[in-house]
């Protein structure tokens, strides 16, 4: 675990985000994403379109780094996506990125995309940002 580690919110398709919450769903995949100072922090689940909202948030217990095929090897049965998704995500790269959750928590107030705005002047990220103590406070409240 990361002395500190940094909490981020993860913008994932609803369909993906919903099975982060709902324990189904173990490795979330990326092109890119930060492999140190992550690794025992909170990775807020922001559900995209149609959504829009901060549904919950997990414990990231790993990112790992991997050449694309041993990636695949490594994720498949915990990444909930086809090999043809996978391959078609993670084309024209050398290297992917494999974040282990777990300990998934539903929230019972789901934050709006206009709290976000609003309360925490936050964007949405497209793919992660680092999150504010304020928001996990918030959370937490």
């Amino acid at each position: 675990m990361t002395e500190n580690p940094r909490n981020v919110i993860i913008s994932i398709k609803p369909e993906y985000a919903l099975k982060i919450i709902a324990g189904e769903k173990t490795v979330e995949l990326r092109r890119r994403f930060p492999v140190s100072q992550v690794r025992g922090g909170i990775a807020l689940i922001y559900a995209s379109s149609p959504i829009q909202k901060i549904i919950g948030y997990a414990v990231i217990d790993e990112v790992c780094s991997l050449p694309i095929d041993l990636l695949w090897e490594a994720t498949h049965q915990k990444a909930c996506v086809s090999k043809e998704f996978f391959y078609s995500y993670f084309d024209g790269l050398e290297k992917g990125f494999g974040l282990t959750l777990s300990r998934p928590v539903t929230l019972v107030k789901p934050v709006d995309i206009r709290q976000l705005e609003d309360e925490f002047m936050l964007s949405v990220p497209q793919s992660f940002r680092y999150a504010p103590e304020s928001i996990l406070n918030s959370l937490a409240a």
